[in-house]
């Protein structure tokens, strides 16, 4: 048996492999896309985590973070992938890590015990009650692809 060689062969092949290898279809939930804008005394709030999660059992939670403007794009199984339809518990967070400050050893107030138990330290800059889905009182029904973000209005 005689096999064909040059460029057109291994062409040939590749287009070939490539055909065979669309692999079955995504056997996830369908997902929507879904977005929503946080606000916090009538303003955007940036890099706030929002996670929704599901009120049935068998859902699939969605997360997602805050940009300048407050806009909010989900992700479920992968990037910005969306939102399963369905009703969802929300919460909101941002959190700020604070590290301590270091004095160097040749600060007169230097004390090497202190500074080995030094350890960072986080505040909350949203209310707290917004960071457990059970306390904050928000909630969604997705149902389908929105057109304008949905609105997450936080209260002091």
């Amino acid at each position: 048996m005689r096999f064909p060689t040059g460029t057109n062969f291994v062409g040939t092949v590749l287009l070939l492999a490539a055909a065979g290898c669309g692999g079955p279809a995504d056997p996830r939930p369908a997902r929507v896309a879904f977005e929503a804008r946080v606000v916090f005394e009538g303003q955007p709030v940036a890099d706030a985590v929002v996670v929704l999660a599901p009120r049935d059992p068998g859902g699939a939670a969605a997360s997602g973070t805050s940009q300048s403007d407050g806009l909010v794009r989900f992700s479920t199984f992968a990037s910005q992938d969306g939102v399963v339809p369905g009703g969802y518990a929300v919460s909101v967070m941002k959190t700020v890590v604070e590290e301590p400050e270091v004095l160097d050893s040749n600060d007169p107030n230097y004390d090497p015990r202190q500074a080995e138990r030094q350890v960072p330290t986080s505040r909350d800059l949203l209310p707290v009650r917004y960071k457990t889905p059970t306390d904050s009182g928000l909630t969604v029904e997705v149902t389908e692809a929105t057109i304008e973000p949905h609105l997450f209005e936080l209260q002091p």
